[in-house]
């Protein structure tokens, strides 16, 4: 296997890959692998009509992520993994395995360590419940939004396009300008926003816009792979009551049309986030894995 360095002209090439996802989880999608391809070091290969996937772990420790294309449980694509590795001296690892994946790879590698960090799972809800926002459950983010919308009546949430574009990304490039935070992850999450935004058909991602008051209070961006929205990207102006759950509730209302589901990725540990993202009640959180062949 030959890797090269992962870069966004390689986005076509390797889209057909992308276009199942089965188990649900962000990194198995465009957005999730491209916006953080810097991040991780990413590098990709492709053999025998497989794609792998070589990046830079959180630990410091190379990785592997789980080959795509053919059979998934065929253990000569793992093998062929095992074999780099002894010949470039690293130790052969799996990560962001998801629970699907796992319970195929453990039959094949019965002594393989498995660890996982609940930092780096991902939120999955129902679809109807981030449209609908119905029950007591959801009546703190109903409060919000009464707030939100009693305090603008000329609140509007309208796609992302050519009209408003320009104004869109400069809401993103206060937070990417922003002084580095202690999280290295959220600035680069911030400086990919504005990647994003400026190759938004490349990246086969769309996004709404939440205005208040005549400008940008909030936006997000996604993409949908088989019954599953995935929402990469989500700001909100937190000095305005109510902006994040009324973004949260627009985009789901304008783009969950036809899924069963909402991924809104990991919370990374972080608590704030983590009390936010829990409080929409998930219906599963999708686990990642790493997992030590041997």
């Amino acid at each position: 296997m030959r890797f090269i360095k992962l870069g966004l002209e390689h986005i076509e090439t390797l889209r057909p890959y992308f276009m199942k996802n089965l188990c649900r989880i962000c990194d198995c999608t465009i957005g999730g692998t491209f916006m953080w391809r810097d991040f991780f070091n990413t590098e990709f290969a492709l053999d025998g009509g497989y794609l792998y996937f070589k990046v830079v772990y959180l630990t410091g420790e190379t990785a592997f992520t789980p080959p795509r294309g053919g059979d998934c449980a065929d253990k000569a694509i793992y093998d062929k993994i095992i074999d780099y590795c002894i010949r470039t001296g690293i130790a052969p690892r799996l990560c962001a395995v998801s629970e699907q994946r796992l319970k195929k790879i453990l039959p094949l590698y019965p002594d393989a360590k498995v660890t996982t960090d609940r930092a780096w799972s991902d939120y999955l809800y129902a679809a109807e419940d981030l449209v609908n926002l119905a029950g007591r459950k959801y009546s703190g983010q109903r409060n919000h939004i009464n707030k939100f919308t009693k305090t603008f009546g000329d609140w509007r949430f309208e796609p992302i396009g050519p009209g408003n574009l320009g104004e869109v990304r400069s809401f993103f490039e206060v937070g990417a300008d922003a002084p580095g935070s202690s999280y290295p992850a959220l600035d680069e999450s911030n400086r990919k926003s504005l990647e994003v935004l400026d190759h938004l058909e490349q990246y086969g991602l769309f996004g709404g816009v939440l205005k208040a008051g005549g400008a940008v209070a909030g936006a997000a961006l996604g993409e949908i792979v088989d019954d599953t929205l995935f929402v990469h990207i989500e700001r909100a102006d937190k000095e305005i009551r109510g902006a994040y759950q009324m973004l949260v509730n627009q985009y789901a209302k304008a783009f969950a049309h036809g899924v069963s589901y909402i991924n809104r990725e990991e919370d990374d540990g972080v608590e704030g986030l983590r009390t936010s993202k829990r409080s929409y009640h998930p219906v599963k959180l999708l686990h990642k894995y790493v997992v030590e062949l041997g």
